[in-house]
This record gives structure tokens, C-alpha cells and sequence, in this order.
């Protein structure tokens, strides 16, 4: 069980040349809280529901606050060694926004369908242990947003007993143009986020980092901090 939670923010926005400008400022606080259960050694069901609240300011000012995405879905495992794992997950959210009619909402109010391939390995490196997650995932989005491709890599290492190191990258990148005013163009964005995991017990760690978006096109420039509790059981 992940109860996680990230505040971002945004005053400028990558152009379409990936020039960076001001522009319309906005707030973003997600907090998910993702449900993983083992039902056998090689199928792992998923639910992740969550809540969102975003606030655009002048010169519109709207905001939304309410349920954001509902997820639920199943991942399957499709080969592994003493080291190594590949998993395929399938996923379908279901937007909680309804008919808010809030700028604000854009983007969270249709649902998509993300079809996921995983790759995990465990190493060693500088005499500690590691590990790295890579995931390609096939996002189907339904309504105006168009599709999209999203890459997402995770390493990290155990510095110490009880402290990891996590560094990841997040990319995404439209599959053309979606419709109506707010998805008319491709984009493309790119984020880093950085931070550290403590385990409090055998069962409890909690993590916190920080995020950046450092290139994107038509996209916002987001700066934020990511807080975690991770539960085994």
C-alpha cells in the first residue's frame, strides 16, 4: 500500500520551439493512494484511488478540488531469473472530475486506458545494493487528449541499511494532436525527480523528493516535492 502525495507549481510554459515563457500560474496537489495485492506468485491486482486540487490564477482564475483519477487494473508476470523481471500491467482509469465545468478539470476528465511493459534488475554498485525500473507504457486517452507515450525509469541505491537513493525520469511524449482549444497542438515534457527513501521498519518506509520539469514543448515548466509512506503486508 503507497499513500503518496506531490504539491507543484507552475508560472512559465515551454513554447512550441521549447523557448520558456511566462505564463497563466497554477497550483497541483494529487494524492493517490495505490492498493497492490500478490492475488498469486505471478498476477498483482491494482486500485488507486485519489484526489486532486488545482487552482489557475489571473487572468481566469478556476479551480477544482474533488476526486481525480479511480484506477484499477492488474499486472501479470511474464519472465524472471535470480536478478531480473519483465511484467506486463494493464490499467483503466476513470475520471472522478464528472461534468465539473472548471478549466481547471482539462485533462482529468476522460478516461484512458494505459498498457504497461516493466523491466526490473537488481545489481550491486560500489558494493551496495540497487536496483533499476524501466516502464514503457502505451497510454490510450479517449475524448480530446490525444494518446500518448510515456517512459518512466526509477534507479535506486541503498547508500545504507536503512537509506536508499532514488533518482528517476519521467517523459511523455502526444501521439499528434488531440481536439478542441486545450490539446490542438503535440507536446512533449520531461521531468527529473530526485530524492531519498527512509524504512522506518521492516514494513513502513517513507520518501521525499523533489521534481522538476527540465524540457518539455507545449508544456508547463513544473517545480514540486513528492512525499510517500509505503506499507508492506
Amino acid at each position: 500500500m503507497i499513500l503518496q502525495s506531490s504539491a507543484a507549481y507552475s508560472a512559465t510554459e515551454f513554447g512550441p520551439s521549447y523557448d520558456l515563457y511566462a505564463s497563466r500560474p497554477y497550483d497541483k496537489v494529487e494524492v493517490t493512494l495505490v492498493f497492490e495485492y500478490g492475488a498469486t506468485d505471478w498476477l498483482t491486482l491494482i486500485a488507486a484511488p485519489q484526489f486532486l486540487y488545482v487552482s489557475f490564477g489571473e487572468p481566469s482564475p478556476s479551480s477544482y478540488t474533488g476526486p481525480g483519477y479511480q484506477d484499477v487494473g492488474a499486472r501479470m508476470r511474464l519472465w524472471r531469473d535470480e536478478a531480473s523481471v519483465v511484467s506486463a500491467q494493464v490499467v483503466g482509469r476513470f475520471p472522478g472530475t464528472g461534468n465539473s465545468q472548471s478549466a481547471a478539470a482539462v485533462g482529468y476528465e476522460d478516461p484512458e486506458i494505459d498498457l504497461r511493459l516493466l523491466y526490473g534488475l537488481s545489481f550491486t554498485m560500489f558494493g551496495k545494493a540497487a536496483f533499476l525500473d524501466v516502464q514503457l507504457a502505451q497510454r490510450m486517452r479517449f475524448g480530446p487528449p490525444p494518446d500518448e507515450l510515456h517512459l518512466d525509469v526509477t534507479l535506486g541505491w541503498r547508500v545504507a541499511e536503512r537509506w536508499q537513493l532514488l533518482a528517476q525520469s519521467f517523459s511523455v511524449i502526444s501521439e499528434g494532436a488531440g481536439t478542441g482549444p486545450y490539446f490542438g497542438d503535440s507536446y512533449e515534457y520531461y521531468k527529473l525527480q530526485f530524492g531519498a527513501a527512509y524504512d522506518l521498519s521492516a514494513a513502513v518506509t517513507v520518501q521525499l523528493s523533489v521534481v522538476s520539469t527540465v524540457f518539455a514543448r507545449n508544456a508547463p515548466q513544473e517545480n514540486g516535492v513528492v512525499l510517500a509512506a509505503y506499507y508492506r503486508f
